[in-house]
């Protein structure tokens, strides 16, 4: 079977974002699944914002693959 790829785009919310990967990662096709992740660029009052989010983006497993 053919899975669609899983997109999530992300921007400044660090707790949303752990949520929801956590809430995908749950999900028993979640192995076989390729996750793709766009987190838009930020403003000068949202950088260490945006920089916590993308941090722990390079932290997530549980995927067949996984972009960023």
């Amino acid at each position: 079977m053919k899975l669609a790829p899983i997109c999530l785009f992300v921007y400044n919310r660090l707790e949303e974002s752990k949520l929801t990967v956590a809430a995908l990662q749950n999900n028993f096709l979640a192995s076989e699944s390729e996750l793709f992740i766009f987190s838009d660029g930020p403003n000068k009052d949202n950088e260490n914002k945006v920089d916590s989010v993308r941090a722990y983006i390079n932290t997530i497993t549980g995927f067949k693959s996984f972009c960023f």
